[in-house]
């Protein structure tokens, strides 16, 4: 989603911040997106070194979890969410039901996300680590709300590890986007499906990802 998908690059929270910073105080800000649609965190290891270690940057912003905590309630649930439709309509009270449903048949079953908590911590502690080696500024944002609760408990315990974990590594930065997103209702944070941001979702994590940019841009000039 830090492309914006389903709805254009132009409307993402990564977009949004960085139009803010442009506007307020760094109008020649060079920034480049690389997405990795309906990928599990554990496929992007391969991508590190020549998507962007080779490019050296001095910031780079991670979200993932979008597509690792969901819990599929359907065994032939699709690996890659990036090539199935997801209607860009606001959630209404059949959804509601829907996501509660989802939920309550996870917890009936005990079924899993489709990467285990464990895993996504431990690759994302990776990934920041070997930023970290090549002097490199990792910023990474918690996992979004779901309207799942199962899945979104996941989220929310994966939250506060993350950035726990992330506190014990020195010039690593952690942005609750969890927090921000769950003051707000469901219904207007989330689409239809319960897993992408709407629009007003893309503004709400832009408001968090913002401030701590400016700052980060700010030392390294």
């Amino acid at each position: 989603m830090i492309g914006g998908f389903p709805h254009r690059e132009k409307d993402s929270f990564f977009n949004h911040a960085i139009q803010r910073l442009r506007a307020e105080s760094h109008p020649n800000l060079k920034t480049s997106i690389y997405t990795f649609g309906g990928f599990p965190v554990t496929r992007i290891s391969k991508h590190l070194k020549p998507r962007c270690l080779d490019v050296q940057p001095d910031i780079v912003v991670l979200q993932f979890a979008s597509s690792d905590l969901v819990v599929p309630i359907h065994p032939h649930h699709p690996s890659n969410l990036v090539h199935r439709d997801v209607p860009v309509q606001s959630p209404k009270m059949v959804d509601w039901c829907r996501w509660q449903m989802q939920g309550f048949i996870g917890d009936l079953r005990g079924l899993h996300p489709i990467t285990p908590l464990e895993t996504y911590l431990q690759t994302m502690e990776k990934i920041v680590r070997s930023l970290k080696e090549h002097q490199i500024i990792p910023v990474a944002l918690s996992p979004f709300i779901f309207g799942s609760r199962r899945s979104d408990r996941l989220a929310r315990a994966a939250a506060g590890r993350l950035q726990a974990m992330l506190a014990a590594l020195p010039g690593a930065v952690y942005v609750d986007a969890y927090s921000a997103l769950n003051s707000h209702p469901r219904r207007k944070m989330l689409l239809k499906d319960g897993t992408h941001l709407s629009l007003a979702g893309h503004q709400v994590v832009a408001e968090v990802l913002a401030p701590c940019l400016k700052t980060l841009v700010a030392m390294a000039a």
